[in-house]
């Protein structure tokens, strides 16, 4: 059996639970977003997947279905999920970066509402891009990283649909903090106080208070690209999972990190491609962490081209 990573955390490919349906096949080569654990009971994982829509993963992992989307968005590339509740309703939160805009739909795939462009001076100008790549959500606030754009996070209230704060920007350089080659993922802290955001051409971790102030930098790896941010309280610890575009070493693929949830020091490097022989996992572009029935999946997608693979931990 071929295994990859460091005890305690190490996995094996589950082949099996390459379930996607015939049509959304045709279709991965695009693959290029990410994952949104539903964690009510019988929830499953949704994704976004160009040409298909939007794709409900059944909570055990074994069949997937598609849920087709209104007006023409089944084309549109969705390069974040997220799942989030407000109002006593569950919500898909989807950062369409090609679009200039974040689409809130019902779990059924119908539109709820869209938030535009910022409303905010910084984007006054119309030939400042705004390419949003993630969002994360905190009670009643959505936070917007605009990774391929001009770098800012927004905030907006979820219940007003109003526009409230901007923080940060673009920088080339790799030791200015506070600022973002790419923002490309972010998430929640495990200590709740934080937005913890990856700054994927400079190899760290930024870490920003719920009001956008700047508090500490996070290195991993040199050159080894982070693209998202998950975390997992898992037998009383807390843990990071970050997917990498690319290895430090050039002539490698890329790895997976699962990292401490409070040091952000590396536990294991998963190597999907070397290891475990998935031939098309060069570049990961968004990993998540999974519980069922007491047993931990990474859901995981290559880019470029797209391939969606599950790992179970051993």
């Amino acid at each position: 059996m071929k295994v990859t990573g460091q005890s305690p955390f190490v996995f094996v490919y589950r082949d099996d639970l390459r379930t996607l349906p015939d049509k959304a096949v045709d279709c991965e080569v695009n693959l290029h977003g990410g994952f949104a654990v539903d964690n009510e009971p019988g929830g499953g994982i949704y994704y976004g997947m160009p040409g298909c829509g939007i794709i409900r993963i059944s909570d055990d992992l074994m069949s997937q279905e598609i849920i087709e989307l209104p007006n023409g968005l089944n084309s549109v590339n969705f390069h974040g999920t997220k799942i989030c509740t407000f109002d006593n309703k569950q919500r898909l939160v989807l950062p369409a970066n090609n679009d200039e805009k974040v689409i809130l739909l019902t779990l059924e795939g119908e539109i709820d509402f869209v938030l535009s462009r910022p409303e905010f001076q910084e984007y006054k100008d119309e030939s400042v891009p705004f390419k949003p790549t993630d969002t994360a959500i905190v009670d009643n606030h959505i936070y917007v990283a605009d990774g391929y754009g001009s770098n800012y996070i927004t905030k907006a209230n979820l219940t007003t649909q109003e526009w409230i704060s901007i923080f940060a920007g673009k920088t080339e350089n790799p030791q200015m903090p506070g600022l973002f080659g790419t923002a490309h993922g972010l998430n929640p802290s495990p200590d709740g106080k934080h937005l913890s955001i990856t700054d994927r051409p400079h190899s760290r971790l930024e870490h920003f208070t719920f009001e956008g102030e700047f508090k500490e930098s996070y290195l991993i790896p040199d050159g080894s690209k982070p693209c998202g941010i998950d975390f997992i309280e898992w037998q009383g610890r807390s843990l990071g999972l970050i997917g990498s575009l690319d290895d430090p070493n050039e002539e490698k693929p890329a790895p997976i990190y699962i990292l401490d949830g409070k040091s952000y020091e590396v536990l294991s490097t998963i190597r999907p491609k070397e290891d475990l022989g998935i031939e098309l996992a060069d570049h990961i572009h968004n990993t998540v962490w999974y519980k069922y029935r007491n047993k931990l999946y990474l859901i995981c997608q290559a880019w470029n081209p797209g391939y969606y693979f599950v790992l179970e931990l051993v």
